[in-house]
């Protein structure tokens, strides 16, 4: 029967793109439910409905695969982060968007889900730990710095290192709020919330980079 169901799923999923879709959020779920270190591949491609050996192909190893989960998730959650820059912009209300959009992503429940096991497995995979932080936190960083340059060439702003600018804006964002919901202390929160945390946390940004 499994045998049977794996094949049919295989079919239907017969593009490589497909099938790389499907193994990634099988492992997602096993990751999440099981932890990167008891997650086996067997298990991954049990959920999956594929075999072991597609598993392998299309990954090669189970680092490969969690690295593959981060750098997917990281792509979904960051793109519409950076969709709000346009040149023209009110630029204290294209960051209030920024800040809000990044909030009502990392206060989700599968990001701080995923977050936690990256924590917990990080001392003994360090490896991982360097993968998400490539594809989140530096990311998001880059991509700021960017739109931070570009506001401290117009004298919107001022910054001599628009990277640590860029980082010291993400961090006002993970305040009480975001370590309360790791925790798990706090329930997701509301839009009103959310719009809350990013309003103060974009007017101490523009007031410690308030041009001379």
């Amino acid at each position: 029967m499994v045998k049977a169901e794996a094949a049919l799923k295989d079919a239907d999923a017969e593009t490589p793109t497909g099938k790389h879709l499907l193994i990634v959020e099988a492992a997602t779920r096993v990751f999440l439910d099981f932890g990167y270190g008891a997650a086996s591949m067997d298990a991954i491609a049990a959920e999956a409905g594929v075999s072991k050996q597609t598993v392998y192909s299309h990954f090669g190893a189970k680092e490969a695969l969690f690295e593959a989960i981060i750098e997917d998730k990281c792509d979904q959650l960051l793109a519409p982060v950076f969709e709000t820059f346009r040149p023209g912009q009110d630029q204290a209300r294209a960051l209030n968007e920024v800040a809000r959009r990044f909030l009502s992503v990392i206060l989700a429940p599968p990001s701080t889900a995923l977050f936690r096991v990256i924590v917990a497995e990080s001392v003994r995979f360090p490896e991982l730990a360097n993968a998400f932080y490539r594809a989140g936190p530096q990311t998001a960083a880059d991509n700021l710095a960017g739109y931070l340059k570009e506001l401290n060439k117009a004298g919107v702003i001022a910054t001599n290192d628009a990277i640590a600018s860029a980082r010291q804006f993400f961090a006002l964002l993970r305040g009480d709020l975001y370590m309360r919901r790791l925790l798990d202390l706090a329930p997701e929160p509301t839009a009103e919330e959310v719009a809350a945390v990013a309003g103060e946390a974009v007017s101490a940004f523009l007031a410690i980079h308030a041009p001379d």
